[in-house]
């Protein structure tokens, strides 16, 4: 399949996902801000790997609990995945509709590690 045309499944079910995080998930699993970073489809459409951005209001107080958080929120998502499955698959004309794989997306946190030490660097 044409890369321009797994690019543009990717956008849609950003969107679509998104929404339903906005709107239709009650898990109370998934508490604190979730919210999609990217997708990166299959060229067979077999699985969509969506990565989820997620923002704890208690992370700054103490970081094993927000592990702990983190962990408790991956398996919210991975308990509503078929259900994202499923409104995809209402949401898009595909033949097949690819299976999520839940990925928790760090980049975030890491970007803000470095921008601290970077800070402490210059305060010296």
């Amino acid at each position: 399949m044409k890369r321009e045309r797994l690019v543009s499944i990717e956008k849609e079910i950003i969107r679509i996902v998104s929404n339903l995080l906005l709107s239709e998930v009650k898990n109370p699993k998934i508490k604190g801000i979730v919210s999609v970073t990217k997708v990166n489809v299959t060229d067979d459409l077999k699985f969509a790997d969506v990565f989820f951005s997620v923002l704890n209001t208690n992370e700054a107080s103490d970081p094993e609990t927000a592990e702990k958080n983190k962990k408790e929120i991956q398996i919210g998502l991975e308990e509503i995945k078929g259900f994202l499955r499923k409104k995809i698959a209402e949401g898009m004309d595909l033949r097949f509709i690819p299976e999520i794989r839940v990925k928790i997306d760090d980049s975030m946190e890491y970007a803000s590690k470095i921008n601290k030490l970077l800070d402490e660097i210059k305060g010296k």
